[in-house]
């Protein structure tokens, strides 16, 4: 079996997931459509889905940005010109997804040496953001948000968490 296959499966759940995610509720509309019907020209998908054939496109082009749809080019004899007529590209799917956990797995090491390499102080209060020992300083330990006293923050929980998440995604990735 091919690698890329025991990575992970992703089922037609899934799948318009990816598209709900990249273009909202209109593209997974649009996903379902294609899965039932592929080949739809611009227009039949606009009529199906009672939407300007303008949203239509830019949806289109948003998908095929990250080569989730695709089209072909082909001669309509009853309309006699060139027609668009669009595909998911299925197979794509998978390799989005590695993509975007390969993202997510970048800024969570970023965001674990971060919490590493400097001591961070807060306020304890939700909606606070955390400051570096010298921004604290410069504040005289003070929240300029809240006006609460800024404490060392105890990042152990996050880490672990952070920690978790990053092999979740490299098994995934695996």
């Amino acid at each position: 079996m091919d690698g890329e296959y025991r990575m992970f499966y992703i089922d037609t759940e899934g799948l318009l997931s990816v598209f709900r995610l990249i273009g909202g509720v209109e593209a997974e509309e649009l996903a379902k459509l294609l899965l039932a019907r592929p080949g739809m020209r611009e227009d039949e998908l606009a009529d199906a889905l009672q939407m300007d054939v303008k949203r239509i496109r830019k949806l289109l082009h948003q998908l095929s940005e990250f080569s989730l749809v695709a089209y072909d080019i082909v001669v309509d004899k009853e309309l006699n010109k060139r027609v668009f007529r669009w595909r998911l590209q299925q197979e794509q799917v998978r390799g989005v997804v590695k993509t975007q956990l390969k993202r997510i797995a970048e800024r969570l090491q970023m965001l674990k040496r971060h919490y590493e390499s400097n001591q961070l102080y807060w306020c304890g209060r939700e909606g606070c953001r955390k400051y570096t020992f010298d921004e604290a300083l410069d504040k005289f330990f003070k929240c300029p948000s809240c006006g609460g006293k800024l404490m060392v923050y105890d990042h152990t929980k996050l880490l672990k968490a952070v920690d978790e998440t990053l092999a979740e995604i490299n098994r995934l990735l695996e």
